[in-house]
């Protein structure tokens, strides 16, 4: 099983951009997307979309004014179910995943136990664009998975620096898959900053919490794993 998970604060672009993910794939019936939204009108509008498909879901309401994507991250991750040999994918609301992309991961994933770093068309190969390297899609096994305890960005950031950390994490649990610099696989990102999308208000708020991620992750990029995780 594909655990796909995603978290929205803009329902009507979710309902846009996930049936590429489903389109893409090679086995629909093999993939569970587990959303989380912010509120009960959010989770109508996600509920009736799934009504009409026939897919395996779960929709969470988090009920928070919270701004970023790391609190109801945390409480859609923690609160997943799944089984040894199952695959964890983080979706958002600007990713694009290649064609046959779940055949893919199970096929890369096999016999292994960690965390897949792909390119995504933004930051390059060696991330030597990126001030630190970042996991912007995690991508894990199972395993992996329990191993950062379900948590795959810390609610103790807002939005910023979080994959930044998940990284980090992955690279000092000797977890970090890097394939990047013979894989040439993407998973396209749409990020604003590439120019392949326009800012929206939403983006302006994560980057007013901008320095405040900062100073937390200048405090925990010191910290030992153990104490991040």
């Amino acid at each position: 099983m594909i655990h796909l998970l995603w978290c929205t604060i803009r329902p009507e672009v979710f309902k846009q951009m996930h049936p590429y993910w489903i389109g893409r794939s090679t086995n629909s019936k093999n993939i569970k997307t587990h959303v989380a939204v912010n509120t009960d009108a959010h989770n109508s509008i996600i509920k009736e979309y799934f009504l009409s498909s026939n897919l395996e879901n779960r929709i969470i309401t988090v009920n928070t004014d919270k701004i970023g994507v790391c609190y109801p991250s945390y409480m859609l991750s923690s609160t997943t179910v799944g089984n040894e040999g199952d695959i964890v994918v983080f979706a958002s609301d600007d990713f694009l995943p290649p064609q046959n992309w779940d055949q893919y991961l199970v096929s890369k994933l096999e016999g292994k136990n960690g965390g897949l770093i792909v390119r995504d068309g933004y930051q390059l190969p060696d991330s030597s664009n990126m001030q630190y390297p970042a996991i912007t899609i995690p991508i894990m096994t199972w395993s992996c998975f329990e191993k950062l305890n379900k948590t795959i960005y810390n609610p103790v950031y807002t939005h910023m620096y979080s994959d930044c950390e998940l990284y980090l994490n992955l690279r000092d649990l000797g977890l970090l898959i890097d394939d990047r610099m013979t894989d040439s696989t993407i998973f396209e990102h749409l990020h604003h900053a590439a120019g392949k999308r326009r800012a929206d208000q939403l983006d302006v708020q994560y980057h007013a919490k901008w320095k405040e991620d900062e100073t937390t992750w200048n405090i925990r990029r010191n910290m030992n794993v153990l104490e991040r995780i």
